[in-house]
């Protein structure tokens, strides 16, 4: 292949891989996404609503929105950007980013209307939506995006962040529905992506950004068990970090992001190294006791189970790229060309697989990366051959 052609189509074969899209589909290596095409064509409608379920209720969450903007935003799509805002700030925050965080369902009621079915926000839909925004009118020039980031960043602070005793300040699931006993709470690891605290922190230097930032960390290390991260954790007071009521110790669909979160990090991020020995746990796992990822890892045993869907694998490209383990990135590699004749990834696509595969494949090809401040870096603000 032509050295002056962009690093991402060298790199391109493993977009194709869960969607079977066709070499012409990069006939404009630095502008095109196929994968993000496709997710767009067939998840996203005209109005700009994300469908993230299956079911008859056809549900819309706050997540899949912001996921849907952060890649319209790195694909530099800028009609389906202002598409899905518009739809989540006239549906799920009534129609104001400065009235309330946005609702974290939408879809059909029991009485057959449609419409919001949980009022309640989810904080990990709330930063990724407040970044996107600010990082829109960053990369756009476009003050209103700014504004409305800010708008919501404020509604984040005020309603999501909680000084925990003897933890610190810390970013909440949600306003609503985590409380435990002795001011205690549950807490999601995966609702963490610290590099967008570091960019919270240039928005707001008097803001409570970078104690999160370490207090999170602390969380991460004092929960992860045998290197491996759970879903949820229960913090309360009286007996710190322990496990959850409800899932217990179990790793699984969530704490598979904060592995690829920390695969994302800039490199040279104090947290990064600080973070590394805490999550090792599929590090080691992989290639010495299994192939592919797990579905379940019981952190406290560190007994795994049950087989991953593909979007895990492509969720620790970057965690495996991170740690130099060139094998178990070989073998994740390997996995996804194995399953590209499975059509029917084309023809139904899952929601879930298809935002980590995004997210994933997207940050190994070069679509995008983070800097050393938690700005977002995307190629087309660059030359198109530009290594970022």
């Amino acid at each position: 292949m032509p050295a002056s052609i962009c690093p991402s189509v060298r790199r391109g074969v493993l977009l194709f891989v869960m969607l079977m899209l066709p070499l012409t589909s990069f006939a404009k290596p630095c502008q095109d996404w196929p994968l993000w095409q496709t997710f767009s064509s067939r998840l996203i409608q005209s109005d700009g609503r994300v469908l993230a379920d299956e079911s008859e209720q056809r549900y819309s969450t706050s997540e899949g929105q912001a996921y849907a903007l952060f890649f319209s935003l790195v694909a530099d799509d800028r009609d389906t950007f202002d598409r899905i805002r518009v739809w989540t700030r006239d549906n799920l925050a009534a129609g104001d980013f400065a009235a309330r965080l946005p609702a974290w369902q939408w879809g059909k009621r029991a009485d057959g209307s449609w419409g919001v079915v949980d009022q309640n926000s989810a904080s990990d839909a709330d930063v990724w939506l407040a970044y996107t925004l600010l990082e829109a009118g960053r990369l756009w020039n476009e003050p209103r995006y700014t504004a409305q980031g800010k708008l919501m960043l404020t509604n984040i602070r005020i309603h999501e962040i909680r000084d925990l005793n003897g933890a610190g300040e810390m970013l909440m699931p949600a306003p609503l529905g985590f409380d435990l006993e002795a001011g205690g709470a549950r807490l999601n690891p995966s609702y963490l992506p610290l590099q967008l605290f570091r960019a919270f922190s240039r928005v707001e230097p008097s803001g409570p950004w970078n104690r999160i930032i370490n207090n999170s960390l602390k969380f991460l290390k004092s929960s992860s068990t045998n290197g491996f991260v759970a879903d949820w954790v229960a913090y309360v007071p009286s007996k710190g970090y322990s496990s959850d009521p409800v899932s217990g110790w179990k790793g699984s669909h969530d704490a598979i992001r904060v592995y690829m979160w920390w695969g994302m990090l800039y490199a040279k991020d104090p947290v990064a190294m600080r973070l590394k020995k805490a999550i090792s746990g599929m590090n080691r796992l992989i290639p010495k006791r299994a192939i592919i990822p797990p579905l379940n890892v019981d952190i406290n045993s560190a007994e795994i189970s049950g087989v991953s869907p593909l979007g895990f694998s492509a969720a620790l490209l970057p965690y495996f790229s991170a740690m130099g383990n060139k094998e178990a990135l070989r073998l994740q590699h390997e996995r996804l060309l194995a399953n590209q004749e499975k059509a029917e990834m084309a023809a139904n696509p899952r929601y879930y697989d298809q935002v980590l595969s995004l997210f994933g494949l997207g940050w190994i090809e070069h679509r995008f990366s983070f800097s050393s401040q938690g700005q977002l870096v995307v190629p087309w603000k660059q030359s198109c051959s530009a290594e970022i």
